[in-house]
């Protein structure tokens, strides 16, 4: 062991625990519900939203809600991604690509990849779907 301060390592910062993050819950307008429901991507096309937040250091989970019975996907950013850091973004549906896709319309066709300062509380609502 050595005293000497140029043998030290600068100390590393806490990882952000999950009650340290913020939800986006972002409730769409009327139109923008619409929109989502009608928009019938190819399985190319949806590949390559996927395939878009996943080389944007992000990651895609989806997870069934029983208290609300629904699905929810979240768009989470990975540890390089600095400007979503501490967030993540969530879309719902009654089926796992119906949640996917209005997580994947937010993402990209609302916020443009950056979604950090759209921190907004949701209510409950209907589904889009």
């Amino acid at each position: 062991m050595s005293l000497n301060p140029k043998n030290k390592k600068a100390p590393i910062p806490p990882k952000p625990r999950f009650n340290d993050v913020t939800f986006i819950n972002w409730s769409l307008t009327d139109e923008q519900k619409a929109y989502v429901k009608s928009w019938k991507p190819t399985i190319e096309e949806f590949d390559d939203y996927v395939l878009g937040v996943l080389q944007s250091d992000h990651k895609i989970t989806v997870s069934y809600d029983e208290k609300r019975d629904n699905y929810t996907a979240s768009i989470v950013p990975t540890s390089s991604n600095k400007t979503n850091q501490g967030f993540i973004l969530t879309g719902k549906g009654s089926t796992p690509h119906k949640a996917i896709k209005q997580a994947l319309y937010i993402h990209v066709e609302i916020f443009s990849g950056d979604w950090s300062s759209y921190s907004k509380v949701r209510t409950d609502e209907i589904l889009d779907d």
